[in-house]
């Protein structure tokens, strides 16, 4: 290997590496937005340019402070950390003023799909050159080592230091990436005699390979119309101009892969948590698919969402039927579809980490946006396994006959040679003429398997055979009808069903925020009084006293050695803390919150618990309220909001009044939330709703015993 042809090794590999070179260059021309003062010059841009290209295969993009450490290192956690560094600059250009520091860190991930797919033809058209002076497999080593070289020297290049903020291009696992890609890609194209041979002894393996080329070929030609339709839109939106259109072409193919996704009813999901200077402290989670689509564009764009996919989906199955040997290689062919659609459905997500302040950027916390990998899975069984099932049918009514299908027998004819490579010989006794009183008529076998009938000379037209032949016609077209209107029904209501449910799920896990429920009268008790918490602001925790203890033999103590009312219990739940409620409520949890709610309805105790919290309990209550007054039909009414400590830990008191369902009787919820954030960084809030009306703060039992018995596990 290592004696031979380097020379036309180095040839070959100069195409991918002019490849990232001519990306990076393109990339660099803009100046994104630097037009009064040039702080990041060509050549910083084009460094930065290089690292984006290189997480195409597998590389890193991280922007820190100059000098220091990042927060998202193997031993700081997951976006959580401080976000504080040991060396600070001034940053500029395209960074922010010149007078701003720089102290944190923030990266991105993303797969640029474009740069890995042109990786890959570059690859291609060099290994084919290699082929075509007879190279062999050890030729493969010596382009990859090449095109790997280039990769970590270009990463190794691509991590300037402008103004005081550092690049980080992860060269060491963009070099790995590139070399796996590499060898891959060369040792198919320089092995594919070997391969077709060891091949041709192996019919399982053939079936296999021409099933996944099947898969590789019909998804490019779908990708390529999505990614089309959604360059198109992104084109059309407002606010965009060339530079944004430069950038969306190097993540083209993860556009178009949320195109098909939203086309087949996959939402784009979006999970934001932490504190941003941009929006304010924000913890959101939600879907963007069909019926955001209705709201925004109207149920025109649903329809044209809809008719996208099932062009797509029946592309996929034509294909499929048209290239298959098989039912069974047809139907390998649609399970190789579908894991290419989840593969590359999860490796075209976006995800963002800020820890710290970067010029005009600051907070701490993560954004992630990418499509539903389960609701992928479902969905695109539904599609790919319909449109495999109509793929022959529809290919027949086109005028071309599947490999799958057998003929119509009209005259008895010799057999038809199988499909391609596997066709058997046909033998003379098979030629032979069958004995008919009327010559039979020859036949022509064309690539797609079509029998083409002459007429056979003095034959006589048979009009039973005519209407039998329509008859066929006439059900193919019925059968094709009915299926469709199924498929398109059945999935219309499999998705309304799961978004109506997610929806659902989702009005329930927000933070901290009480949940839609039907109001009825809280049951009138008649407990021992128990002092209010202090409105004002304190560094000591708000005391609720437990009721004076009574001579019931049914009193219970609380695990700290307190009292309990009578009618309450200790329950210890599987989420990790042990807290104190009324006798009969019942347990539910949605998401990361955990209810225990009255039987009759209206009242309940809700604990919230966010792990690895990135701001404090008075910051995200702040954020909350925020949402509350942008919503006005609640009729929001604050009646407290401080900073307090409690069990010896920093903490915030939130009390206020609200509508939570104004279309629903307008009955207004007295809402008291106790939040603090424990020592491993945990936030536990403990909440108590019910209705305003009969909310009595000195015979309040409910919410003081939450707070005095509960405790972390």
């Amino acid at each position: 290997m290592f004696r031979g042809d380097w020379p036309a090794a180095a040839k070959a590999a100069a195409w991918p590496a002019g490849l990232l070179l001519a990306l990076a260059v393109v990339l660099a021309i803009p100046s994104y937005g630097q037009d009064d003062e040039v702080v990041v010059g060509w050549s910083d841009r084009l460094r930065i340019a290089l690292a984006m290209l290189l997480q195409g295969f597998g590389g890193g993009f991280e922007v820190k402070a100059a000098g220091g450490s990042s927060p998202f290192g193997p031993d700081s956690g997951s976006g959580s950390g401080s976000g504080s560094s040991s060396g600070s600059g001034s940053s500029g250009g395209i960074f922010g003023d010149s007078d701003i520091d720089a102290m944190g860190a923030a990266s991105l991930s993303v797969v640029p799909l474009t740069v890995t797919l042109l990786w890959i033809g570059a690859l291609y058209v060099g290994a084919r050159m290699l082929r075509a002076r007879g190279a062999g497999l050890e030729a493969a080593v010596r382009l990859s080592l090449l095109g790997t070289g280039v990769v970590l020297v270009l990463g190794l290049f691509a991590q300037p230091e402008i103004a005081g903020v550092a690049v980080s291009s992860s060269p060491l696992l963009a070099a790995l990436g590139a070399l796996a890609i590499s060898l891959a890609v060369t040792c198919g194209v320089l092995q594919r005699d070997d391969l077709a041979a060891w091949l041709a002894q192996r019919p399982a393996a053939r079936s296999t390979v021409r099933a996944l080329g099947t898969a590789v070929r019909a998804l490019g030609a779908v990708l390529a119309l999505c990614s089309l339709v959604g360059l198109v839109a992104y084109a059309n939106a407002d606010d965009v101009d060339g530079t944004a259109l430069l950038v969306a072409l190097a993540i083209l193919p993860n556009i178009g892969f949320a195109v098909l996704g939203l086309s087949w009813g996959v939402p784009v999901e979006y999970d934001v948590q932490g504190q941003f200077s941009a929006i304010g402290s924000s913890t959101e989670h939600g879907s963007f698919g069909l019926p955001e689509i209705n709201d925004v564009w109207g149920g025109g764009a649903v329809a044209g969402a809809l008719a996208l996919g099932a062009v797509c989906a029946l592309t996929l199955g034509v294909w499929a039927a048209r290239r298959s040997a098989d039912r069974r290689e047809q139907l390998l062919a649609g399970g190789f579809t579908l894991g290419l659609v989840l593969l590359f459905t999860g490796a075209s997500g976006v995800s963002v980490e800020l820890a710290g302040g970067l010029a005009d950027f600051g907070g701490q916390g993560t954004s992630e946006f990418a499509s539903s990998v389960p609701d992928a899975l479902l969905f695109g069984l539904l599609w790919v396994g319909a449109a495999t099932f109509l793929g022959p049918y529809v290919l027949r009514m086109m005028g071309q006959q599947a490999a799958v299908l057998p003929a119509v027998p009209v005259a008895p004819v010799p057999p038809v040679p199988a499909y391609g490579p596997m066709a058997a010989p046909v033998t003379p006794a098979a030629r032979a003429t069958p004995p008919a009183t009327a010559p039979a008529a020859p036949y022509v076998a064309d690539p797609h398997n079509t029998v083409h009938l002459a007429a056979a000379p003095g034959a006589v037209h048979d009009p039973a055979a005519t209407a039998a032949a329509a008859e066929r016609k006439r059900k193919v077209l019925v059968w094709t009808a009915t299926l469709t209107a199924a498929f398109v029904i059945g999935g219309g209501a499999t998705s309304g069903a799961l978004l109506l449910r997610k929806n659902n799920d989702e009005s329930g896990q927000a933070q901290n925020k009480p949940p839609a429920a039907s109001q009825s009268p809280t049951p009138k008790q008649d407990p021992p009084a128990s002092a209010s918490p202090s409105a004002s602001a304190s560094d000591s925790p708000p005391v609720f006293p437990a009721a004076t203890p009574s001579p019931n033999p049914s009193q219970s103590q609380s695990p700290g050695g307190a009292a309990l009312p009578a009618g309450f219990v200790v329950k210890r739940d599987p989420a990790g803390f042990t807290v104190g409620v009324m006798d009969g409520w019942k347990r539910r949890q949605a998401g990361s919150q955990i209810f225990y709610e009255a039987p009759t309805g209206g009242s309940y105790i809700q604990i919230g618990i966010v792990k690895n919290t990135p701001m404090s309990s008075y910051e995200n209550f702040l954020g909350l309220e925020k949402k509350h007054l942008e919503t006005p039909e609640t009729d929001y009414q604050r009646s407290r909001l401080a900073q307090n400590t409690y069990q010896g830990r920093p903490g915030a008191l939130w009390e206020f009044t609200h509508i939570p369902e104004p279309d629903e009787g307008g009955l207004r919820r007295h809402v008291i939330d106790q939040a603090f954030v424990a020592a491993d960084g945990t936030e536990y809030a403990i909440l108590a709703a019910g209705r305003a009306d009969l909310w009595d703060a000195s015979r309040d039992v409910v919410f003081s015993t939450a707070i005095n018995t509960f405790k972390a596990n």
